[in-house]
């Protein structure tokens, strides 16, 4: 297809092999690219986030690899990974009775006839151009099903790792559906290796009454880059519980959008933790669109070096909404003086009879409280460390896998220099 006055970063994208399947999917998703540039810091939702580092580096499609994914498996995840590598479903590396009886699994390389739900999900503003460059060429992905009133003991873990020699794109794609009153627990998680764009597309649709517990892991490159959507439907009743902990990537944005129907439930948490010259961005959506619905937004920054976090949430109330209960929360930590934090809590709301909360906080270390500590003995350094890892604490003790959470607390105690403290958990 030919662009009529695209930016080369995308034509060169689209320039690459257009797989067969979901031909007007991505005819539509290339239709809608047409003539489009990369956000630039002129656009309100790009003010603080450059993408002129992402510009100049040239991305080929992603090849088939195999990689060693030893030391990166979970003891309580070990029977139930699904490996993606380069964007690809690693057979290889996929443990094949991960999925329980009844629980369909499907690589959407092969599984055409169960996505008819694929990019349906719209949130009725236009698309985000790295969504539409997923959609016009991922490859594969991965489709979860679970049918009706099925409680899927074990947590699931899908793994995608990228690794890149020379400079690569990946677009791996998720769909997830829960039918009515189903459960499971989901981990997805992102490694890699190299140069690399990465521009994950998850949808999610949990039906009447059904609960999704969804912890999502961003470790990537330090010079990787990660732009990541998320669009969930939570039908009547329904729960869906989503933490996003992001820890690497020389550049990330996160774009969650939700949708809560009536006496739904959600809670949209997050952490990042940066350090050198990262920057870590979150634009996340709120929809409540039915009366009675609950939603609960945790999100923390811990910022040292000279890096940088965005958070823009967004919570609106629908005029038939009533009966709403938001509660949305920004806390920020510097570590340096070079460190900068950005936040915007935002609330809309149409409704009358709501209980709806934001705010956001942005500060350093408590001098009383590094006092305190040293005063009990620990030196200067320690009680530091201490107090940032007790930062972030109360995000990771809400992570019910206790082997993911004996990891992450082990990751930020090693990035907050910690360890010396012995087992904080």
């Amino acid at each position: 297809m030919t662009l009529a006055v695209a930016s080369s970063f995308v034509a060169d994208l689209l320039a690459g092999p257009r797989p067969a399947e979901w031909e007007n999917l991505r005819q539509a998703a290339e239709t809608r690219l047409a003539g489009r540039d990369l956000p630039a810091t002129t656009e309100e939702d790009w003010r603080y986030t450059s993408l002129k580092a992402l510009a100049n580096i040239a991305f080929r499609p992603a090849p088939r690899a195999t990689v060693d994914i030893s030391g990166r498996l979970l003891p309580e995840m070990v029977g139930t990974r699904q490996v993606f590598v380069n964007g690809h479903h690693a057979p290889h590396a996929s443990c094949p009775s991960a999925v329980p009886a009844g629980l369909r699994f499907l690589p959407l390389s092969t599984a055409s006839e169960a996505c008819h739900g694929l990019g349906s999900l719209e949130n009725g503003v236009e698309l985000g151009l790295f969504e539409d460059l997923n959609t016009a060429r991922f490859e594969d992905g991965a489709v979860l099903l679970v049918p009706k009133n099925m409680k899927v003991a074990l947590p699931l873990h899908l793994l995608f790792i990228t690794q890149a020699d020379t400079p690569l794109a990946v677009f791996p794609r998720l769909l997830v559906v829960l039918e009515r009153g189903a459960e499971l627990e989901l981990v997805e998680e992102h490694h890699g290796v190299g140069t690399y764009l990465s521009a994950p597309v998850v949808e999610v649709r949990v039906g009447e009454g059904a609960i999704l517990r969804h912890e999502r892991i961003q470790r990537d490159s330090d010079e990787a880059f990660h732009l990541g959507t998320l669009k969930a439907e939570v039908a009547k009743g329904g729960q869906y519980h989503s933490r996003t902990l992001s820890f690497g990537a020389r550049l990330s944005r996160q774009e969650p959008w939700v949708r809560l129907a009536e006496g739904a439930e959600a809670s949209l948490d997050g952490l990042a933790l940066l350090e050198g010259h990262q920057v870590a961005d979150t634009h996340s959506f709120l929809l409540h669109a039915e009366p009675h619905a609950t939603s609960h937004q945790l999100h923390k920054c811990i910022v040292d070096g000279q890096a940088r976090a965005i958070f823009n949430g967004q919570i609106r109330v629908a005029p038939l909404a009533q009966g709403t209960d938001a509660r949305q929360q920004s806390r920020n930590l510097l570590l340096s003086e070079a460190a900068r934090v950005d936040t915007k809590p935002q609330l809309e709301i149409y409704a009358d009879d709501v209980k709806c909360s934001h705010g956001a906080t942005v500060g350093q270390l408590d001098p009383e409280e590094l006092f305190y500590l040293q005063s009990r003995g620990l030196n200067a350094d320690d009680a530091r460390n201490l107090l940032t890892y007790g930062f972030a604490a109360d995000v990771l003790n809400r992570i019910p896998v206790a082997s993911l959470r004996r990891a992450l607390r082990q990751l930020v105690m090693a990035r907050t220099q910690a360890g010396s403290l012995g087992d904080l958990s």
